[in-house]
C-alpha cells in the first residue's frame, strides 16, 4: 500500500479524491497529525488539535462488490480497528452503530466512507479514520474520549499509524473472502446498545427502544413497544 504522510492538510478525505487519479496504487492511506477541517457524517465538523491524533483516509479503488453489499465495508472497517485497538491496550471497547468506536461508551474513533457507485456496483471506497490519541481536553464534548485519557499513557503517533495501515493492508482479503454472517455476528458482540434498552431520538422526539439487529442494507433494527422498526443513518439518534 502506498502511504503519503502530510504535516498538516484542511481533510485527509478531500486530499485524497484530488490525488486519486494521478497514482496508479489500487491501495493508498494518506496520514496526518495535523487535519485543520475534518468532516464527519452529513458534513458533521470532527475538531482534533494539531500533533495529538491520528488522521488517516485509505483509498481502495476496483472494488467491484454488490452495492447491496456496502455494509459489509462498515463492518470490516469497525472490526479491523477494534483490533488494532485491543492490541494496543484499550478495553472496554464497542462500536457506535453505524461508525463510532467507543472505550468505555464514550467516542474515541470517528469512520466516514465514501463510496463511488456505478450502477449496481462499488467502484471504490474512501475510509477517513479520525482517532484521538494524546488529546487530553475536548472541552463540552462530555462524550468524547482519548487513549491517554483510558490508558493514562502517552503514544506514539507514528507507531499507531503504522499498526493501523498494516491492519488495513487485510482489508481488500477481508471483503473478498469472509463470511458475512460471522463478519456481522463479530460486530453485533461489539455493538453498543445491543439487546439493551436504550434511549433513542427522532425529529426531538425521545423514546425507549432495544436495538436487536442490523439487517442486510445496514438499517438499524429497534424494537420500540413490541414492533420492529428499522432506520437507515440519521433517521435516528442513540443518546448515550
Amino acid at each position: 500500500m502506498k502511504s503519503i504522510k502530510l504535516n498538516a492538510i484542511d481533510s485527509t478525505n478531500e486530499y485524497i479524491k484530488k490525488i486519486k487519479d494521478s497514482i496508479e496504487d489500487k491501495e493508498i492511506a494518506v496520514i496526518t497529525f495535523n487535519q485543520t477541517l475534518g468532516k464527519g457524517q452529513m458534513g458533521k465538523v470532527w475538531s482534533s488539535e494539531p500533533n495529538k491524533n491520528v488522521c488517516i483516509s485509505f483509498i481502495f479503488k476496483e472494488l467491484g462488490i454488490n452495492v447491496a453489499n456496502n455494509f459489509k465495508l462498515n463492518i470490516i472497517v469497525s472490526l479491523l480497528l477494534v483490533k488494532v485497538l485491543k492490541n494496543i491496550g484499550l478495553k472496554e471497547l464497542s462500536v457506535k452503530w453505524p461508525n463510532d468506536i467507543l472505550s468505555d461508551g464514550k467516542k474515541l474513533c470517528g469512520i466516514l466512507i465514501e463510496l463511488s457507485i456505478k450502477k449496481t456496483e462499488i467502484t471504490q471506497s474512501i475510509i477517513g479514520i479520525g482517532l484521538n490519541v494524546n488529546q487530553s481536553y475536548f472541552g463540552d464534548l462530555i462524550n468524547a474520549t482519548s487513549i491517554i485519557n483510558s490508558t493514562n499513557n502517552h503514544s506514539d503517533l507514528d507507531e499507531i499509524s503504522l499498526k493501523i495501515i498494516s491492519e488495513f493492508e487485510n482489508f481488500r482479503n477481508y471483503l473478498d473472502n469472509s463470511d458475512f454472517n460471522k463478519l456481522k455476528r463479530d460486530y453485533l458482540e461489539l455493538l453498543y446498545g445491543y439487546k439493551i434498552e436504550k434511549k433513542f431520538r427522532i425529529s426531538g422526539n425521545v423514546f425507549k427502544g432495544e436495538i436487536i439487529d442490523i439487517n442486510s442494507g445496514g438499517m438499524l433494527v429497534v424494537k420500540v413497544d413490541g414492533k420492529k422498526l428499522e432506520f437507515k443513518n440519521q433517521e435516528i439518534e442513540l443518546i448515550y
